[in-house]
């Protein structure tokens, strides 16, 4: 049995386009900005169902983020040729 066999090893080197792996950098990176600005939304108006802006607005980018990160994972597996 070789090395490589049976291996779940990362590679570094993906063979999707320069295109698709901006693509997935901006899925990635986006969330992480939106969470890191804290001072775009902290406030407290306007309220939806009784919860603050602040909370109701954390709660709807983590939905949102979770959408962003899986179809970045979607895109990673299909330029690594997996099938999911």
């Amino acid at each position: 049995m070789s090395d490589n066999e049976g291996s779940n090893e990362l590679s570094l080197e993906t063979r999707g386009t320069k295109k698709e792996k901006i693509l997935v950098a901006i899925l990635i990176l986006v969330p992480i900005i939106v969470f890191s600005a804290t001072p775009l939304y902290n406030f407290s108006g306007p309220t939806l169902f009784g919860l603050t802006f602040f909370y109701w607005f954390q709660t709807f980018w983590l939905f949102v983020s979770a959408i962003f990160f899986l179809a970045a994972a979607w895109m990673l597996n299909r330029m690594e040729g997996e099938t999911a």
